[in-house]
C-alpha cells in the first residue's frame, strides 16, 4: 500500500489527510488545502481549526446521522459553513441493523458499502456533496465518525471524478489503517451510545479498511459501467459538471 493523501499533524482531530498532491491519469494533480477527509470534529482544539483554515477550509460536510453528530457536534470556526449529509436515515430498521456489529462484523460492512451507493439517502447525499463542490467551490472538510467507511467512500466517488486511478483511490482508501488505532476506543463509545454497552464485544473486522470492502463499493457501481458511470446516471453529473470539478480542483502546477 502506497502512502498516497498527506497526514496532516492535527493532534486533536483524527485520520485528517489532505487529498491534495494525488495524481490523475493524464497527469495531473489534486491542489492541496481544498478537499481534506478526517473523523468528527468533536475534540478539536481552536489552534487545529486555525491550521486547517490556514490551509484553506472554509466548508464541513458532516456525513453522519443526527444522533451521531448530537452525541458529539463538531467544533467550528465562525466563519465557516457547515452542512449535515447523512448517508442514512435513522430509523429503526437502522438500529437494528447496527446490532448486526456486535454478531457478524465483516458481514455487515460487506453489505454496508452498497448500501452507500445505492441507498436513496446516499444517493441524495452524493448528490447534494457534489453540487457544493461544484455551485460552491472552495476548501471542503468532510467527515463521518472514523473517517473511514462514509468517508472513504466520499473520497473515492470525488477522487473517480477527478479522474485519479482506481489502484491510487484504493490505497487511500486502505491508509486509514495507519491512523485507526487512537481512534478506535472513541468510535466504540458512540456505539455503546447507539446500541448498548455490548458494543464492546469484539468488533475488530468494522475496525479497519479492507481492500474486500473497497471491491464491494466497486462491485456495486458495476451496473453503471463504474464509478464515474455511476456519477453520471445516478448522481446526475453531465460533463460540464466532471470539467468544472476539474478545473477547481486540479491544478497543472506541481508547485500549487
Amino acid at each position: 500500500m502506497r502512502v498516497v493523501s498527506r497526514k496532516l499533524p492535527l493532534p486533536t482531530v483524527e485520520n485528517c489527510r489532505d487529498l491534495g498532491g494525488i495524481h490523475t491519469e493524464q497527469g495531473r494533480m489534486v491542489r492541496p488545502g481544498l478537499l481534506v477527509r478526517s473523523a468528527n470534529l468533536h475534540d478539536a482544539r481552536h489552534d487545529d481549526l486555525e491550521t486547517l483554515a490556514h490551509r484553506g477550509i472554509s466548508n464541513v460536510i458532516d456525513l453522519r446521522t443526527d444522533p451521531e453528530r448530537d452525541l458529539k457536534p463538531d467544533r467550528l470556526l465562525e466563519d465557516w459553513s457547515f452542512y449535515a449529509l447523512p448517508t442514512f436515515r435513522e430509523t429503526k430498521a437502522l438500529r437494528l441493523q447496527l446490532r448486526d456489529i456486535v454478531t457478524r462484523p465483516g458481514t455487515f460492512i460487506e453489505d454496508l458499502y452498497p448500501r452507500l451507493v445505492l441507498d436513496d439517502a446516499a444517493v441524495a447525499c452524493w448528490k447534494r456533496m457534489f453540487r457544493l463542490l461544484i455551485d460552491e467551490p472552495g476548501g471542503y472538510l468532510f467527515h463521518c465518525t472514523q473517517g473511514k467507511d462514509r468517508t472513504g467512500i466520499a473520497a473515492a466517488l470525488i477522487l473517480a471524478a477527478l479522474e485519479v486511478p482506481e489502484d491510487v483511490i484504493r490505497d487511500d482508501y486502505l491508509q486509514t489503517n495507519l491512523y485507526m488505532s487512537t481512534e478506535m476506543p472513541a468510535f466504540v463509545d458512540t456505539f455503546e451510545a447507539l446500541l448498548g454497552p455490548k458494543a464492546h464485544a469484539d468488533i475488530d473486522e468494522f475496525l479497519v479498511a479492507s481492500p474486500l470492502y473497497f471491491q464491494t463499493y466497486i462491485d456495486a457501481t458495476a451496473s453503471f459501467g463504474g464509478p464515474v458511470g455511476y456519477l453520471r446516471t445516478a448522481i446526475g453529473l453531465s460533463e460540464a459538471d466532471l470539467r468544472a470539478l476539474r478545473d477547481f480542483y486540479l491544478t497543472d502546477d506541481a508547485s500549487n
